[in-house]
């Protein structure tokens, strides 16, 4: 994998995607900055960042046939294979929070945003962009964050944490298909935060109901069953889980 390190851009994955306009046969790269200007995550939302305390980077990720139906998949790869590299640091309880926020013990400690390049109706190749909070100790008016440090009590080497995850996002790549999605999914939903537990949801109206996550759907939808023992699906923007 080509490693290129910048000191401060506005938004890794918007750098990677302008590499890639301009030179199309671009291989498998990724984009490490010290400080992002304008970081997003999901939702719209703003990643901040403590400068040399975290990790922000984004992968570029070339030579993808997937079909936009199923680009989830690719998430669900992703999250399964950050969630794994974290596990051999020993943090406590990491669980991957609907659709790919990673927690340990119920607080984020890291976030992925996926932009698919598509082209004559499938998806070629993806900029998947990485925030990890690691030895970050104060989040200002964001009571759910947290960081590799503060969940642990250790303080962590960076290039290290960094170097360990990519080496497990190449051999995830190595593997990554469509014929693989239901060894994705069952690997994916093994992390997934509370699972068969009754859980609290609230709706766009702000509205509440309770209910118990069973899995999600082939596109990546988050599969509910509510106390009258109906399987609902739910989209990004439709439903949030309260915790």
């Amino acid at each position: 994998m080509h490693l290129i390190k910048v000191d401060a851009i506005n938004s890794t994955n918007s750098f990677a995607r302008e590499m890639f306009r301009e030179n199309p046969q671009m291989p498998l790269t990724c984009i490490v900055a010290k400080k992002q200007l304008q970081g997003r995550g999901q939702r719209g939302t703003n990643w901040d960042s403590e400068e040399g305390k975290n990790l922000t980077f984004s992968v570029f990720m070339p030579n993808l046939r997937l079909r936009p139906a199923r680009q989830f998949l690719l998430s669900a790869a992703v999250a399964t294979s950050l969630v794994s590299s974290l596990e051999k640091f020993d943090l406590p309880r990491l669980k991957v929070k609907w659709p790919n926020d990673i927690l340990s013990a119920n607080q984020k400690i890291a976030g992925i945003l996926i932009e698919n390049i598509i082209s004559e109706g499938r998806v070629i190749a993806s900029v998947i962009g990485i925030g990890l909070n690691v030895n970050q100790l104060q989040f200002e008016n964001l009571p759910k964050a947290s960081s590799m440090k503060m969940v642990s009590g250790r303080d962590f080497d960076s290039e290290e944490v960094l170097g360990l995850i990519l080496m497990d996002l190449e051999n995830s790549f190595r593997s990554f298909s469509e014929e693989n999605s239901e060894a994705i999914f069952k690997a994916y939903e093994k992390w997934l935060f509370r699972k068969d537990m009754p859980s609290t949801f609230k709706n766009p109206d702000d509205s509440m109901f309770t209910g118990m996550i069973t899995g999600v759907s082939a596109t990546g939808m988050l599969r509910v069953q509510t106390d009258d023992e109906e399987i609902r699906e739910f989209d990004l923007k439709e439903v949030e889980l309260c915790y």
